[in-house]
């Protein structure tokens, strides 16, 4: 783990970089897996006056970005409300990443992520709901190339020809099926 320390219009002490340095690493204890952090410190004016200064700490870990920020009227004050602010969302995150993984499915958890229950509860958890604008009507073969320029799996459009919403999707198979109504 690199941590990187930037003041702007601040210039920093040695006793100040080992301070910042020795809270952050201090902080990082809590999550193995973090990646480095950046420490921008900023001088805060507020109504005109030179009021303190503004740490702000992020860092990825386990594929998450944290963040946190904290004020003070100096330099090390600020960093060290932020690295609490920090300390706080790294616990958070790493019981949040252990619980899931203690809740997890016994499927899931011996390797085999295609079985699974066909309870009536089990099929529609992972529903989530998605508003998009349809955009202009077009033909099957715009659709297509839409599909394509975008990546997608899946398009649903106006149909021009017809008016109605029609699915174009791509089949295990490999070739473009199109769902109209019936």
């Amino acid at each position: 783990m690199e941590v990187r320390i930037r003041g702007r219009g601040i210039r920093f002490t040695d006793e100040t970089r080992a301070h910042a340095m020795g809270r952050v690493n201090r902080t990082a204890k809590f999550f193995d897996r973090l990646g480095d952090v950046d420490v921008n410190v900023t001088r805060v004016s507020r109504h005109g006056s030179d009021h303190g200064f503004r740490a702000e700490l992020s860092a990825r870990a386990a594929g998450h970005l944290i963040r946190a920020s904290g004020e003070g009227d100096t330099v090390s004050r600020s960093v060290d409300a932020a690295s609490e602010h920090f300390e706080r969302r790294l616990r958070r995150l790493s019981q949040r990443l252990s619980d899931r993984r203690r809740h997890r499915k016994p499927e899931a958890r011996a390797g085999n992520p295609r079985r699974r229950s066909d309870g009536p509860d089990d099929r529609y958890t992972s529903i989530s709901r998605v508003r998009r604008p349809l955009g202009k009507p077009m033909t099957p073969e715009e659709a297509a190339i839409v599909m394509e320029e975008k990546g997608d799996p899946v398009v649903l459009f106006s149909n021009v020809e017809t008016g109605d919403l029609n699915v174009l999707h791509r089949s295990a198979g490999g070739h473009l099926e199109l769902i109209e109504p019936a």
